[in-house]
């Protein structure tokens, strides 16, 4: 809380805790940039794979291991970085070694190695977004910062690299892709150890000692993951399927490159607003309004529409995926205890990995009955979202653990 003078004027407590405060969003903004800056070059690695000698069934594998890895590996890593304070440090540990295992790819190893490259790297990999989200809401919670604005740099990180990966790739040959990410992925190991340690951010705070299975005895908590993992998981289809759907339609790519290129634009702007619209309400009213927009989304897509309608579609994505992920960050930051985020953290990025896994195997069988049905599923799984999250009337009422609840500014301030 800043200290005033009668006259107005802030005492040096006050301008101590306001120059605190905006150095840790210039730190933590700094991160996700630093961390999401490798994502457009990436998204090259199945090109990079076939250059290499993988046969299509082969990347197809490789690309799946990652997925069944998030389920297993980030809840346990990511609730003992917590329980121990040592989430920053793992941040650092983490990219370091992403990036020297990636850098066994130039071996050109065979089937196996690939396999294993890509085991041990995603073990590693994977924990980075999930443990930075986990620092990102601990200093929301204990310096009420604002996480939008915050993690909107981590959306820029991917457009900025998006544009800048295949001119660059266009100059060294896709060869270089190891070089390039294991690089980049130094950058957040570079600016993790500049953040203070999370286990002196804040005094511990009473509540669970930091297991991941500590988080399950929270019902709201629970049941707002659910819903986010179900209205994230309804992107499914339009992942795997939207640029087959606009190409049948013959709609050109660059013209398909827009409307990708729109949806991210808009996900940028709902960053930066969605807190402070959202205000002291309750975080869950906003994965309530992401599972709505949600449903008006795929019925819309189910049409199978021109593009006009596809433009407002796409800007839409700014409600549908922002407002899930900015909805149940703010949750975690309202009802989590400091030690516990991480662990928190980790049990959500699961069950996000399993919709998603789920969500996009199936969309295949969902497609092959026809766009209008395979919409209309993700639909339905958008309206089993709205009912899950659906905030309850009084946000002050004692939880499903019979502890009070805090009620939290969207930007984690105590009101």
């Amino acid at each position: 809380m800043t200290m005033t003078h009668p006259n107005g004027a802030m005492e040096p407590a006050g301008i101590a805790e306001e120059a605190g405060k905006r150095g840790l969003t210039f730190g933590v903004s700094g991160l996700y940039l630093a961390l999401y800056l490798h994502y457009g070059f990436f998204t090259f690695i199945p090109l990079y794979l076939k250059k290499t000698g993988a046969t299509p069934a082969e990347i197809g594998v490789l690309l799946a291991i990652p997925l069944i890895l998030r389920v297993l590996t980030v809840a346990p890593v990511s609730a003992w970085a917590g329980k121990h304070g040592r989430v920053r440090d793992a941040i650092t540990v983490t990219a370091l070694v992403s990036a020297a295992v990636i850098l066994l790819l130039l071996g050109e190893p065979g089937h196996a190695g690939r396999v294993a490259v890509v085991i041990a790297f995603s073990m590693m990999w994977d924990q980075i977004p999930v443990l930075t989200d986990a620092y990102a809401v601990m200093a929301v919670r204990s310096h009420a910062l604002d996480f939008g604005r915050m993690r909107v740099w981590g959306s820029i990180g991917v457009v900025a690299s998006s544009a800048a990966a295949g001119w660059v790739f266009g100059l060294t040959g896709i060869e270089a892709l190891p070089w390039l990410v294991a690089l980049i992925l130094l950058l957040p190991a570079m600016v993790a150890p500049l953040l203070p340690p999370d286990r002196k951010m804040a005094p511990p705070e009473p509540g669970p000692a930091g297991k991941w299975r500590d988080v399950l005895v929270d019902r709201k908590l629970i049941l707002a993951m659910a819903a986010t993992a179900l209205v994230m998981g309804s992107h499914g289809v339009l992942t795997s399927f939207g640029a087959i759907q606009w190409d049948a339609q013959g709609i050109s790519t660059g013209t398909i490159g827009m409307l990708q290129a729109l949806a991210v634009s808009a996900e940028i702007l709902a960053f930066w607003f969605g807190t402070k619209l959202l205000g002291h309400r309750d975080p869950s009213l906003l994965i309530c309004i992401a599972a709505g927009a949600a449903m008006l989304r795929w019925v819309v897509m189910a049409t199978n529409p021109g593009l006009g309608v596809l433009i407002a579609a796409q800007l839409l994505h700014g409600v549908t995926s922002t407002g899930a992920i900015l909805g149940i960050m703010l949750v975690i930051a309202m009802r989590v205890p400091m030690q516990s985020s991480a662990a928190a953290q980790g049990l959500n990025a699961v069950l996000l990995g399993v919709a998603l896994a789920v969500s996009t195997a199936g969309s295949g069988l969902l497609w092959s009955y026809g766009i209008s049905a395979a919409y209309l599923a993700m639909a339905v799984l958008a309206a089993i979202a709205v009912v899950l999250a659906w905030p309850a009337k009084s946000p002050n009422a004692a939880d499903s653990t019979g502890q009070p609840t805090e009620t939290l500014s969207v930007s984690g301030a105590e009101s």
